[in-house]
């Protein structure tokens, strides 16, 4: 395993005990009806944000025309009889 993957692997596992502390903790302090709406809005706001980016994309050429490729000559070897 790489170092990379291996950081990656533990950040992501703090990640989620910090998720899931912050759910467990922030459920105690604000209720259960507070805790659904934050994450619907926490949710949503991911949605939107994954909708609106856009890939990036090379500009295309303006109104140039391709240049044609010449035409090649090609040589066909026959059968010998």
């Amino acid at each position: 395993m790489s170092r990379t993957t291996f950081r990656n692997t533990v950040l992501g596992i703090g990640a989620t005990a910090a998720a899931l502390a912050l759910g467990y903790f922030g459920v105690q302090q604000l209720g259960r009806n507070n805790m659904f709406t934050i994450a619907a809005v926490v949710g949503g706001a991911g949605a939107i944000s994954y909708v609106l980016q856009k890939p990036s994309q090379p500009e295309a050429p303006s109104n140039q025309p391709e240049p044609q490729p010449t035409p090649m000559k090609t040589q066909r070897k026959g059968k010998k009889s």
